[in-house]
């Protein structure tokens, strides 16, 4: 899959690139011209019909939001039925037959740089102006195989450079482009709902006086951990937090249903062991919040640039 987005990226290096959905098996894209747009999906699996009516109906709601511009679709994956295939080409898309294996000496997909090793050394350079690679292996406790094949990797897609021995940051925007490539945060959302409370900080009182040791996994995320971190209390009428299926539930049974604040719960998809009080409520990390925020593409890439330059502040201070 990255192999195809890396060369997506290549071939429309000026065009604005939008993540859609990410679901583990397909990967859902919009490719962005003056004049036309591309819609992309990456099926890692056979193509089928199911696959098909898919594409067909995120087709018509581009050609709405597109109006005046000309849509393009385009499938890739490894194999696809003939009565899918008959209906792409039929309705004038266009399917791309994916490897079925990755040739020798090609860089591995396994190094995944949002993964929870891959992450911590990434911070680590965020935090600090350069170091070598050895030095990035012992301070974060990543063996040091990992932690070469991730700065490598970032080397590669141009967010890190090396000079030498020393390793430093190149572009948080080449960074936080691939984060978002990677882990689109919003494929993790599971639930939202508007509550019967009207102040953010009395539905995060209410809920974190009343859950402690029943969703302990439950943290603020996102811009609600932002608002946290930068101004001590929460803002702008929607609260974002971690919380798996079962609490999402307590969440929404706890706070009630109204026309109040709103709620986005994400499902975790790592274990949350660094979490922070501020004034009483579970916070995600700052590491957890830049990696977050990054997911969430141009939207969210101006507050994270905010957090790292919060983050870099305290660990000075540390």
């Amino acid at each position: 899959m990255q192999a195809v987005i890396d060369l997506l990226r290549k071939e429309h290096p000026s065009a604005s690139i939008e993540t859609v959905s990410y679901d583990g098996d397909t990967y859902e894209l919009i490719i962005e011209h003056e004049t036309i747009v591309y819609f992309v999906g990456i099926k890692l699996t056979r193509a089928n019909m199911q696959t098909a009516a898919k594409l067909s109906l995120y087709a018509k709601t581009i050609g709405q939001r597109f109006q005046g511009k000309k849509v393009a679709i385009k499938l890739f994956a490894p194999a696809i039925t003939t009565d899918a295939k008959a209906a792409l080409i039929k309705a004038g898309w266009t399917f791309q037959k994916l490897p079925t294996g990755k040739p020798r000496g090609a860089p591995s997909d396994a190094v995944k740089i949002t993964s929870p090793g891959s992450w911590k050394v990434v911070c680590y350079f965020l935090r600090n102006e350069e170091a070598t690679m050895n030095k990035a292996s012992v301070d974060t406790g990543v063996s040091y195989p990992w932690a070469r094949a991730v700065i490598k990797k970032l080397v590669e897609i141009g967010a890190f450079k090396e000079e030498g021995r020393k390793v430093s940051l190149a572009s948080l925007d080449r960074l936080f482009e691939y984060v978002v490539w990677e882990r689109p945060i919003n494929s993790l959302r599971s639930l939202e709902f508007c509550s019967a409370y009207e102040d953010e900080q009395e539905a995060l009182h209410e809920l974190y006086s009343n859950v402690s040791g029943i969703i302990p996994s439950s943290a603020c995320a996102l811009f609600t951990a932002s608002d946290l971190y930068l101004e001590g209390v929460a803002s702008g009428g929607c609260i974002q937090l971690y919380a798996d299926e079962n609490a999402a539930l307590v969440v929404k049974s706890l706070l009630g249903e109204g026309c109040g604040v709103s709620f986005q719960i994400y499902s975790p998809d790592r274990e949350m062991e660094d979490i922070h009080l501020i004034n009483d409520i579970r916070v995600v990390s700052p590491e957890q919040t830049i990696l977050d925020l990054a997911g969430l593409g141009p939207y969210g890439a101006a507050s994270a640039k905010v957090i790292v330059d919060y983050y870099r502040k305290i660990s000075r201070q540390n």
